[in-house]
């Protein structure tokens, strides 16, 4: 059992040291598209619920 659990850590480490040897570019890139994501999900919501209001349509 414990023979599991040792390799689920090993397996984690190598993981982890993927991104360290990628110097965490990996998940700042991940985290500026979903930062883009959002402002872009969020401004089209804001122009879909605008032209709405103006056609007293469902929101």
């Amino acid at each position: 059992m414990t023979d599991i659990f040792f390799a689920i850590g090993h397996f984690f480490e190598w993981i982890l040291e993927i991104l360290v040897i990628a110097k965490w570019t990996i998940p700042a890139v991940i985290t500026v598209i979903l930062v883009f994501g959002m402002a872009f999900w969020l401004w089209t919501q804001t122009v879909l619920t605008r032209k709405a209001k103006e056609r007293d349509e469902f929101i």
